[in-house]
């Protein structure tokens, strides 16, 4: 016969050993820096005979030449987000210095066209025009929340040369971040 203090804890091991067995321990999440590409620069749908340029002003303002439009409403800005997500690293106050470089975009032959993005221009105050491979600095002072950001404008300016034919341009705008100071 076993000690009535042996028969419980018999009973209770097995009971205590499931318990821990379901509870998973809480994972710390690591710091990140996020650029996202909100919206894409759009230059809308139009026709070219030769060649010709058409730019999207960071407010989506659009000027151009020797291009015709065959649509309405389709064009804009693009527009990019800089999050820094701290993880569950506290509330503390930090300041935080990121750095970002705009690669130069490739130029894209389809269908007859060939086109190249250039002239960026963004609503940032500190970078009005950006130049591929530019560093342009963006400070998020004071934060105090899990997920710090910025979001801003980015327009451009496409030159098509057009020998036949026609096609939809899609081109990617490369942007690589680099978080340099966190205090």
């Amino acid at each position: 016969m076993l000690h009535p203090m042996k028969r419980v804890a018999r009973l209770l091991l097995p009971a205590l050993l499931a318990a821990l067995a379901g509870s998973v321990p809480a994972r710390a999440v690591d710091p990140q820096l996020l650029v996202t590409n909100d919206r894409e620069l759009r230059f809308g749908a139009f026709a070219v005979f030769g060649s010709g340029y058409r730019i999207i002003s960071p407010t989506g303002a659009v000027q151009g030449s020797g291009v015709f439009s065959t649509g309405s409403g389709d064009t804009g800005a693009a527009r990019f987000t800089v999050a820094y997500d701290r993880g569950n690293n506290g509330r503390a106050r930090l300041d935080l210095v990121i750095q970002l470089v705009f690669a130069p975009p490739p130029s894209v032959s389809i269908g007859g066209i060939t086109a190249r993005l250039s002239d960026y221009r963004s609503d940032l105050p500190q970078a009005p025009v950006i130049r591929p491979g530019q560093v342009v600095e963006i400070r998020l002072p004071d934060c105090r929340q899990r997920v710090c950001q910025t979001s801003f404008n980015m327009g451009g300016r496409i030159d098509v040369e057009r020998g036949f034919g026609g096609a939809a341009v899609a081109i990617p705008i490369p942007v690589d971040a680099v978080l340099v100071s966190v205090r």
